[in-house]
């Protein structure tokens, strides 16, 4: 057979199996994901844990982490933990297995980091002025952009949680003032907003000479934010974390004008405020606190009504805890426990489904929902398909220097991506039995 033959040969091969794998033919389906959550423990470190998203709610320690206030990413088929007090990215393949780490600069406070590509990631730091770009199957980056513009009289934007709608990307700004200046009450916070196609800045308010900030009614904002489905609004608890000062709320914020529209849960009228999440477009669940003992309460609300009247759906005493996590998948919603746990509520009938908490190794700080298809998505794109097998078969043989980690269509290596450094017919068989 000439080298013309073989080619036609092994194309039709390809075309057959893919047409199989499109058809359901090709392999078993792939393991659920697991949900993925920090804990922390009064400033003595913290776990990375995964539990299943069904009864018995098994949990497996996966590592321990030297920050309690530890961030938890999950995109393109791997777990990223941010950990400010080391000022490391921590990277996790979909088994669990550490395979690498970098640092984001010395001092700088990693707060979050966000995958907008396979290869390309950005990550906040509150001890920068820049926001910082890595590849993420590398740990190679550097600053790109200035937030100094931003900043209040200290020099520095406070960088805090970040959320994208795909070509933007908005970047929480705490902007606070060193002690004793930050107890003083009354600055506002912002949302930097980024292009992603040109990498700059945003104007959010072009009749002003100078590059504007989205100007929040609250204060300082935290913790994760959520953009609309459709691109309309994005949400933010402008909520600074003072349980006293009782100034801000959860802010709805226009995506079309790129304006405040003001708080739609406010803090003066209920109770301090903090972590939040949205089930569908118009409902979601919030979680306030009492100062006296303190608390958390769980509760409804919807975008045109603001609170649903009614006695709160849970509610613990010990300690103030935020990291609200909803599972489209299972309807069911994980809400932090004083007692070191979580909380599992059904948000069809409103009760709970765990009698006491899921155990945890410590209170929980942030939590995900963890990689579904990991390796096999090359793309990064959610979805295991041609795009994928494109990818793959132009990595085709030995894999290019340096390798590893760059080789990620070695999908097969024992070990994860790149570890033999090869791309070859077991790689390929593998993504088709788990293609989309």
């Amino acid at each position: 057979m000439n080298d013309f033959a073989r080619h036609v040969t092994c194309v039709s091969l390809l075309l057959g199996a893919v047409a199989a794998a499109a058809s359901g033919a090709a392999g078993p389906p792939r393991s659920d994901a697991t949900i993925l959550v920090v804990t922390g423990s009064f400033g003595v470190g913290g776990t990375l844990v995964s539990v299943q998203r069904q009864a018995p709610w098994e949990v497996v320690t996966i590592a321990k982490l030297d920050s309690p206030d530890a961030v938890v990413q999950s995109f393109s088929g791997l777990i990223f933990v941010v950990e400010p007090a080391t000022d490391l990215i921590r990277v996790f393949d979909d088994a669990g297995t550490e395979i690498r780490s970098f640092s984001v600069g010395a001092g700088t406070s990693p707060r979050d980091i966000l995958g907008v590509t396979r290869t390309r990631a950005y990550v906040t730091r509150a001890g920068s002025t820049h926001l910082y770009r890595v590849d993420p199957q590398t740990g190679v980056g550097r600053d790109v952009i200035d937030l100094s513009v931003f900043a209040d009289a200290d020099g520095n934007p406070d960088m805090e949680r970040m959320a994208t709608d795909g070509s933007r990307l908005f970047i929480q700004l705490r902007r606070l003032e060193p002690p004793p200046e930050a107890v003083a009450k009354g600055a506002t916070g912002a949302i930097a907003i980024v292009d992603l196609a040109s990498e700059s800045l945003i104007d959010a308010d072009p009749s002003t000479p100078e590059i504007d900030a989205i100007t929040l009614v609250g204060p300082a904002p935290r913790l994760r934010m959520h953009v609309d489905g459709d691109g309309e609004f994005l949400l933010v608890s402008a909520t600074d974390g003072d349980h006293l000062s009782l100034g801000g709320g959860i802010e709805f914020i226009d995506l079309q004008t790129l304006t405040s529209a003001g708080l739609l849960l406010a803090e003066a009228d209920l109770a301090a405020l903090g972590g939040f999440v949205m089930t569908d477009k118009s409902e979601g669940y919030f979680l306030f606190h009492t100062d006296i003992i303190p608390s958390n309460h769980l509760q409804r609300f919807s975008i045109a009504g603001g609170a649903v009247p009614g006695p709160e759906i849970v509610f613990d005493l010990g300690v103030y805890l935020d990291a609200l996590l909803f599972d489209s998948r299972t309807g069911l919603l994980y809400m932090p426990a004083a007692q070191g746990g979580l909380h599992v509520v059904d948000t069809v009938t409103n009760e709970l489904v765990t009698h006491r908490p899921v155990p945890l190794p410590g209170f929980p700080v942030d939590q995900v929902i963890g990689p579904v298809g990991s390796r096999y998505d090359l793309t990064g794109d959610g979805v295991v398909g041609i795009l994928d097998l494109l990818d793959l078969l132009s990595a085709w043989g030995d894999c290019a220097a340096p390798c590893p980690p760059t080789c990620v269509a070695d999908i097969a290596a024992p070990g994860g991506p790149g570890a033999d450094c090869t791309v070859g017919i077991l790689d390929f068989l593998l993504l088709l039995a788990n293609w989309d």
